[in-house]
């Protein structure tokens, strides 16, 4: 039993929608700081720009335009580079919420079939 202290199926479904909404929170801070590591990298100014002023409504700093004075390839094996750690982490991530879907419709199974 995945949730072993559900006791009928309505708890399971409560716990897989936590386990869904936190699986959607990360998803959505992991995305975003990915994409926000190749705005940095990029050289495009407006992408850059972009970023940092939803960073400066996140922290609530104010906002400065930012420009690109050195231009350097961005290649993909760059990007990889940069942000393995965080897609490792994404893919973990997945692992885990699908692997939570997957326990707790066998668990509902069983409470259905009991």
């Amino acid at each position: 039993m995945f949730f072993p202290e559900a006791k009928d199926v309505s708890q399971v479904k409560f716990y897989m929608l936590i386990a869904t909404q936190i699986y959607v929170f990360l998803a959505v801070v992991i995305t975003f700081y990915i994409l926000y590591k190749v705005a940095m990298l990029s050289n495009n100014k407006g992408f850059k720009n972009l970023f940092l002023f939803l960073m400066s409504l996140v922290l609530r700093i104010p906002f400065q335009s930012v420009e690109v004075t050195e231009y350097n390839k961005l290649s993909f094996r760059t990007v990889i580079k940069e942000v393995w750690k965080e897609l490792l982490f994404f893919i973990i991530a997945t692992i885990w919420f699908l692997g939570a879907m997957i326990v707790g419709y066998i668990q509902i199974q069983e409470f259905i079939s009991h």
